[in-house]
C-alpha cells in the first residue's frame, strides 16, 4: 500500500491549478487492462495523474478547478469499498480514504463521474483534457463540452475549447523539484549496484 507524500503532490497541484488560469482539467487514471479469461496484466498508472495525485487505483478521475472556491478545487472520482471485491482485487482507500489519506477536497464515486461532471466544469473558460486515450471517459466530456458550446452561444458563458494537459505539465515535469532529483539519485544508486552485482556474478563464473 503506497502512502503518499502529500506536500510533494500538493505542491504540483498548486502550480498546475495556477497555471489553468480559469480553465478546468480533467485528468484520468489508467484503467486494468485484461490479459486473458479474468486476469489483468500488472496495473501501471497514468503518469499525468499519477504526478499530480499520487493516487495509484486504476479507473479514477481528477478534477482540478481553479475557477472554483478554495476546497472545491482538487475533486477524484473512485472506485467506491467493496469488502468482497477487494477480496480478489485488493485493497482500495475509498471515498473516505481518498480525502484522508490524500488531501481529495471532495471524493466522489466514479460511478457518478456523469452526472456530477457538468456542475463541476460550469463556469470554467476552457476544458483542459487528453483527447484519444479513454474512450469511456471521453465520451462523457466531449457531450458535457458540447452541451456547453450550445449554452455559449446563447448566453455567452461556458468552455469555448478543449486543450492538451501536456502544454502545462510537460514544462512542469521538465524542472525537476528537490524532492525528484532525490529520488532520480536513489534509483541510480540501486540500478549501479545492480549492474555491479551483475558484473561481479559474471566475472566469477568466468574464472571457475
Amino acid at each position: 500500500m503506497f502512502n503518499p507524500n502529500n506536500k510533494v503532490f500538493e505542491d504540483r497541484r498548486e502550480i498546475f491549478l495556477n497555471k489553468l488560469n480559469g480553465k478546468a482539467a480533467i485528468i484520468p487514471g489508467a484503467n486494468l487492462v485484461t490479459h486473458h479469461a479474468d486476469c489483468e496484466y500488472p496495473f501501471r498508472q497514468d503518469s499525468n495523474f499519477w504526478y499530480l495525485t499520487g493516487f495509484d487505483e486504476p479507473g479514477s478521475v481528477a478534477l482540478f478547478l481553479p475557477h472554483k472556491p478554495k476546497g472545491e478545487r482538487f475533486i477524484l472520482f473512485v472506485t467506491p469499498k467493496d469488502v468482497m471485491g477487494e477480496v480478489w482485487h485488493g485493497f482500495r482507500w475509498g471515498l473516505e480514504g481518498a480525502e484522508k489519506e490524500f488531501n481529495v477536497d471532495k471524493a466522489h464515486s466514479i460511478n457518478d463521474f456523469k452526472d456530477l461532471l457538468p456542475k463541476y466544469i460550469n463556469g470554467s473558460d476552457e476544458i483542459v483534457y487528453s483527447i484519444g486515450k479513454y474512450p469511456r471517459i471521453e465520451k462523457i466530456v466531449l457531450n458535457v463540452f458540447s452541451k456547453q458550446l450550445e449554452e455559449r452561444s446563447r448566453l455567452g458563458i461556458g468552455a469555448k475549447a478543449i486543450k492538451s494537459p501536456d502544454v502545462y505539465l510537460n514544462e512542469m515535469r521538465l524542472i525537476k523539484s528537490d524532492f525528484e532529483i532525490n529520488r532520480m539519485r536513489k534509483a541510480t544508486q540501486i540500478s549501479a549496484e545492480a549492474h555491479e552485482l551483475v558484473r561481479k556474478s559474471i566475472s566469477y563464473k568466468s574464472n571457475e
